[in-house]
């Protein structure tokens, strides 16, 4: 996520990592002509090539950039690296992360994490893929964690609608007759593997229809204050793709503070809280094959404005994605599967953009060409342009 004190001028400069980087990922920093000024390489956590790990656990996830140039990158479900602009690894937890992470003002780190949970639904025991809040020390040590299922459970309508997801998706699975392994079924029948925490989350993503999938929480932000009261600085905003929901949360209570998305959003990506209150959302629009990005009023739960792009030239990423924000006040937003990002202004031109092709390592990729596209301060991308000409 981009935040700056930096008067409100363009921003130069871009971070990504392309998703098909693996067994050797990297992160680039790009100017706005595509050129790039400094990239970031290390192997450490990645899963051995023999293994023949499916896409999804290959190479990077994710990464941010701090403010001195240290990149953050996610190895999916293994590791969350802390690596130095010289690509030196300055720290490595090893804990299931995936999707997003947030820097809090005391320097902690905020990750999202995956676990298998054994829940309890009427008479029924249903294993599914547990979301955390994950807190970690300045140094990577662990601080923390919060499920995010019994977050969600906390607001009644909310807990009613997944578990109903819960037990559908269950049924639907068992109902399909498919056939899996010892493995598969031991984990469905009491969450027990002899295996690595890793290869559990794997076999259980792998299942057909995704039965154990139920949040799928794919961001989350630390919140300053809302000026209208709605929420307090130091509340949590993340947003739940398989449940078409963005939330506002105390993580210490814990509740849920605010919420909107069922029936408006379909896969939605990267919300964010805009300087006035509102929310800033990537609606991924799985249902409709065409994506948008909207503006939020969350007082009155209504959308105030959405780019949709033009008629003969709409985008749609089913997978991944964001938007952003920038200081001008210009949208950014990445189309991931195409890996094209562009920048819009408010009313509706677009004024930039940017296209990179997968790389072609000769092993199996991810439908996406990359995550998402970020922008970064012009004080952190001067800092790495010095170190690179050095």
């Amino acid at each position: 996520m981009f935040h700056s004190e930096e008067s409100p001028t363009t921003v130069d400069h871009f971070l990504f990592s392309p998703a098909s980087s693996y067994p050797k990922p990297f992160a680039r920093l790009i100017d706005r002509d595509g050129r790039t000024i400094h990239t970031w390489s290390n192997e450490a956590a990645q899963p051995p090539m023999d293994a023949e790990p499916p896409s999804f656990l290959r190479g990077w996830n994710h990464v941010e950039v701090d403010a001195v140039g240290n990149l953050y990158a996610m190895v999916p479900l293994r590791a969350l690296l802390k690596i130095a602009p010289d690509s030196s690894l300055l720290w490595q937890a090893d804990i299931a992360v995936h999707h997003d992470l947030a820097f809090g003002p005391d320097g902690k780190v905020h990750v999202l994490t995956e676990e298998p949970r054994q829940v309890r639904l009427g008479s029924q025991f249903l294993v599914i893929l547990d979301n955390a809040v994950t807190t970690l020390a300045t140094d990577g040590t662990l601080r923390g964690s919060v499920s995010l299922f019994d977050v969600l459970c906390t607001d009644p309508v909310i807990a009613a609608d997944l578990r109903d997801r819960i037990v559908d998706k269950h049924t639907a699975f068992t109902l399909g007759g498919h056939r899996i392994n010892a493995e598969a079924r031991g984990l469905l029948a009491s969450v027990t593997y002899g295996g690595s925490p890793t290869e559990a989350l794997r076999i259980l993503r792998g299942l057909p229809g995704s039965p154990c999938d139920a949040l799928h929480t794919n961001t989350i932000e630390i919140l300053p204050a809302h000026p209208k009261g709605l929420w307090e600085a130091g509340h949590v905003l993340l947003s739940f793709r398989n449940l078409d929901l963005v939330a506002v949360v105390d993580l210490d209570t814990p509740q849920v503070l605010w919420s909107w998305g069922p029936g408006e959003l379909s896969g939605q990506h990267q919300p964010s809280v805009l300087p006035n209150g509102n929310l800033l959302i990537f609606d991924n629009g799985r249902a409709s094959g065409r994506s948008r990005v909207v503006e939020v009023d969350p007082a009155a739960h209504r959308t105030v404005w959405e780019y949709v792009g033009e008629p003969a030239d709409p985008f749609f990423t089913e997978l991944a994605g964001g938007c952003e924000r920038l200081p001008n006040g210009n949208v950014l937003v990445t189309e991931a599967e195409k890996g094209r990002a562009f920048e819009v202004t408010r009313d509706e031109q677009v004024v930039w953009e940017w296209s990179t092709a997968k790389e072609h390592t000769g092993q199996p990729t991810s439908r996406v060409t990359l995550y998402r596209l970020a922008g970064v301060p012009a004080s952190t991308a001067a800092l790495l342009s010095r170190a690179e000409a050095s």
